[in-house]
């Protein structure tokens, strides 16, 4: 490639690095772009870990997750000493490690390995480019990567930045579905396994990443209204008379209340009306706002199914767990009225999917002898309170 050429290249990979900010997608795009530059086999792009004291990298192509502590190996050292290393017979030199490709059986010829510096100098990564096509590197091919790697120090940055706001913005999610699920033990546990069902399904119905995240983050929430629930109807023992059922529903109301106080990111705005709409019905029955289902955000349906799937297969202090053929059993004769067809048709496909994830979710389970569990076998109904995820004559049940 003529030398404009790759100058167009390299303008046209920084204007594709700016756009991206999933840190996962950009070192992708960064370990893409150096074999093109450079014109070799294959490229690695590590990360500096300060608090670990490591290099790690995602992507290596051709190669999986690698981490190793920094100042040793080439790559190591380069991140230690910010200088730049060019091998051009690597098994002449004895800084180079062959045990990696008598692991892998792939043969290193040739290697330049480069340090990308953050906006305060310091080195916060290493390219690593091996087998040049028509080798070894040189000057030029030094020149470029330098060329990449002052934009790509800039998106990496932007990147991390995005990513520990994700963070924290979940981590805050989190505690505040903990801090529901820890005022009643005998639904210890709910919000996180809705939460993961709700995942499963949202997959289930070829649902982007943005879209199940939604989802996710609408799961861990959509029982906060619970909050201002007392604690005598939340954590009565039996069933709950007409006038106390009415209160315990409008946790629903007050979940969409309390969540629009939250700055929700621009791709989450949706999540407040997901959650407070999981009680929702197809035939317009449900609650808070008695919506029939076309009105139903389908983030909502979701959390619905994931919220009955669990109120039924995992214990509570009026029921056992039932086995997934009585599960099945009640949801498939809640189908049209109270559940989506549609979704429920995809618990279905995802059967398999939601079975491992409820044996994995199975340790989260309330137990005999928790605060407010008693024995599990004492009752055989679903409680009053979850009277609409069950076929009458028995008290019906609906999540929590």
């Amino acid at each position: 490639m003529s030398a404009a050429g790759k100058l167009d290249l390299i303008l046209d990979i920084t204007r594709q690095l700016m756009t991206v900010t999933d840190l996962t997608s950009l070192l992708w795009l960064i370990a893409q772009s150096t074999t093109k530059i450079v014109e070799c086999d294959r490229a690695t792009v590590f990360l500096v870990d300060r608090d670990r004291g490591e290099l790690w990298s995602k992507v290596a192509l051709g190669a999986s997750e690698i981490r190793f502590p920094i100042g040793v190996g080439i790559a190591g050292t380069v991140a230690a000493t910010g200088k730049a290393i060019d091998i051009p017979d690597a098994y002449a030199d004895p800084r180079f490690n062959q045990e990696i490709d008598k692991r892998t059986g792939y043969k290193t010829d040739n290697l330049l390995t480069f340090p990308m510096t953050g906006h305060d100098g310091s080195v916060i990564g290493v390219f690593q480019a091996v087998n040049k096509h028509a080798g070894p590197f040189n000057a030029s091919d030094q020149e470029q990567l330098s060329s990449l790697a002052s934009s790509a120090g800039v998106a990496i940055e932007n990147a991390q930045l995005v990513e520990a706001q994700k963070q924290l913005w979940m981590s805050l999610v989190e505690t505040l579905a903990a801090t529901v699920d820890a005022r009643d033990q005998q639904t210890a546990g709910h919000s996180r396994r809705v939460t993961r069902y709700a995942e499963v399904i949202a997959a289930e119905l070829g649902m982007s990443a943005v879209e199940v995240e939604r989802v996710r983050t609408a799961g861990l929430l959509h029982d906060y209204g619970k909050i201002a629930v007392r604690d005598r109807f939340l954590q009565k023992a039996g069933k709950l008379d007409d006038a106390e059922f009415a209160y315990m529903k409008a946790h629903a109301e007050k979940t969409g209340e309390f969540l629009r106080h939250l700055r929700f990111p621009p791709d989450m705005r949706d999540v407040p009306l997901m959650a407070a709409q999981h009680h929702e019905r197809m035939d317009g029955k449900g609650y808070p706002l008695g919506l029939p289902g076309e009105q139903i955000h389908l983030g909502a349906r979701i959390v619905a199914a994931a919220d009955v799937f669990d109120a039924l297969t995992a214990p509570r202090y009026y029921k056992p767990a039932y086995p997934l053929s009585k599960t099945l059993e009640i949801m498939d004769s809640m189908a049209g009225d109270h559940l989506d067809r549609d979704v429920l048709a995809a618990v279905h496909r995802a059967l398999p999917k939601l079975t491992a994830t409820l044996e994995d979710l199975k340790s989260t389970w309330p137990k005999p002898g928790d605060e407010g569990m008693g024995s599990i076998g004492e009752a055989a109904q679903l409680s009053e309170r979850d009277r609409v995820a069950a076929p009458q004559p028995a008290a019906s049940g609906g999540g929590s």
